[in-house]
């Protein structure tokens, strides 16, 4: 098969954007582990309706409205639509979110529906708190997958973290962890929200003293200013991202036509040198910095990191693979489906049948799904929350949108299979990417984007797994620096 003649890498896992600033503040799911009655009593007085526009420095690329209803039950409804016009690789696409939210008296979370539609795809997710279970469906309603999240304590939820952290009245130079949920990858994780210095600044004309606070989420930090009310008036976040309360004229305000910030280029790292033909490296040495206290997945494998050097082996597929063997009970969790890797949909298991035979051996059948992904998914940039059977369906989609459906096709026909995620080299500039690790007596690195089997070694793994383990990557983003020390060829 023909290279693919264009770049084509893209963000990880629903757009660069979407993880660093709305999963950290969406309508996240707030899991309190302080005692109902050591909380002080602090309210907030939300307005009824607000807006709040999002900037790349002091560029609009988005607009937030939220409601706020209290029910004559004492109940509170909270509903947030966010829509944000981004670039990645010169596509300009517009992202819907909306989410809305029912909550107890006491502001224990009840009930959520979250949905985000791009141009080209659409995510739903819901859920219930019943006793100490998340009752949670993801999916289209006509192929939905339910599972439940088991709670240790009482889930609260604000419109976000900031706003959890006024409600227990944290004091000045006070610092305390909260779990949060994300409906978008269904991923728990603990982060540390600490009270700064007060601070007056400007909002729409007029200068307010507010309480600021800033989160450390996988070392990334994200900072908010509440005013006395507890409601939030801005944000800010990596690559220069912010938000800021607006009134509705000015939220009304229109956005440029062709977003002129592309979010992969700009998360993206220049090499140090250039590689040529990185298909045919054996091996490559990289010298790898600020990371420090990030929980990523850099040694194992045909990875070894030490003394921050990383080596990069390619595997052998003569001595790595063999033909006659049982799968290992730890490595059968791999051949179940998960919401975004519907292995079992009768869609996926027909597609399976199609591609590959019975009797082929492992390798083979990861070979054929790889190919077949290869030529049947077109290349195209897209934001959103990648499941395999809608990949299958539109056949379109970036590194994301390959892997859940490599994932899904391989577990199908009796492949275990995984996700990982990290840096790619291509043109001169490492991009963050998303590609495969399948097994065949021995897990092998698969890339369907590029067709490649094993994936060349400019393939940095930083992540590897599904939902919120790729939230990791947050803490490297903007800090992570590589230096390749050298690069072999067969």
């Amino acid at each position: 098969m023909s290279k693919i003649k264009f770049p084509v890498i893209y963000g990880i896992f629903f757009g660069i954007v979407f993880l660093i600033l709305l999963i950290i503040r969406t309508e996240l799911f707030v899991k309190d582990t302080v005692p109902v009655a050591s909380i002080k009593k602090t309210t907030i007085e939300r307005p009824a309706e607000s807006w709040m526009n999002i900037y790349q420095k002091d560029k609009k690329i988005g607009v937030i409205h939220r409601q706020f209803i209290i029910l004559e039950t004492g109940k509170m409804q909270t509903q947030e639509n966010v829509t944000m016009q981004l670039a990645t690789l010169g596509a300009t696409q517009v992202l819907h979110l909306k989410t809305e939210t029912e909550l107890n008296p006491d502001m224990s979370f009840s009930s959520f529906n979250f949905e985000l539609n791009s141009s080209l795809f659409s995510f739903k997710a819901r859920g219930y708190v019943t006793d100490d279970k998340l009752i949670l469906f993801t999916g289209q309603p006509s192929s939905q997958q339910k599972s439940e999240i088991p709670l240790k304590d009482i889930p609260y939820i604000s419109g976000n973290i900031y706003e959890a952290a006024f409600i227990v009245g944290l004091e000045m130079d006070a610092s305390r962890d909260f779990t949060i949920f994300d409906p978008s990858t269904s991923g728990m994780r603990k982060i540390k929200v600490s009270r700064e210095s007060d601070e007056i600044i400007p909002i729409m004309g007029k200068r307010i003293l507010t309480r600021k606070f800033c989160a450390d989420f996988m070392g990334a930090k994200n900072c908010a200013w509440l005013n006395n009310d507890g409601e939030v008036l801005k944000e800010t976040g990596l690559l220069g991202l912010s938000m800021e309360k607006v009134s509705p004229q000015k939220a009304a305000e229109d956005m440029p036509v062709v977003a002129d910030v592309d979010f992969a280029q700009l998360a993206s790292l220049k090499s140090n040198i250039k590689i040529n033909e990185p298909e045919k490296l054996s091996e490559i040495k990289i010298k790898i910095d600020g990371i420090r206290d990030t929980p990523l997945f850099l040694n194992g494998g045909r990875q070894v990191f030490a003394q921050k050097i990383l080596t990069i082996t390619k595997e052998n597929l003569f001595e790595k693979v063999t033909h006659n063997f049982d799968i290992q009970e730890n490595n059968r969790r791999y051949l179940e489906p998960t919401p975004l890797v519907q292995s079992d949909h009768e869609q996926i298991k027909s597609q399976a049948r199609k591609i590959v035979r019975p009797s082929d051996s492992h390798l083979q059948k990861t070979e054929k799904i790889v190919r077949w992904v290869y030529a049947n998914i077109k290349k195209t940039p897209v934001l959103s929350v990648p499941n395999a059977l809608e990949v299958l369906n539109n056949k379109m989609g970036d590194c994301n949108e390959h892997a859940v459906l490599t994932a899904a096709l391989l577990r199908a026909a009796g492949v275990p299979a995984q996700i990982e995620a990290g840096l790619f080299y291509q043109n001169g500039r490492f991009y963050y990417h998303a590609w495969n690790l399948a097994y065949a007596g021995n897990w092998i690195t698969v890339d369907s984007v590029f067709s490649q089997i094993p994936a060349d070694v400019t393939h940095i793994r930083l992540t590897r797994g599904e939902g919120g383990v790729h939230l990791n990557l947050l803490g490297v983003m903007g800090k992570i620096k590589l230096e390749v020390l050298s690069a072999k060829y067969d």
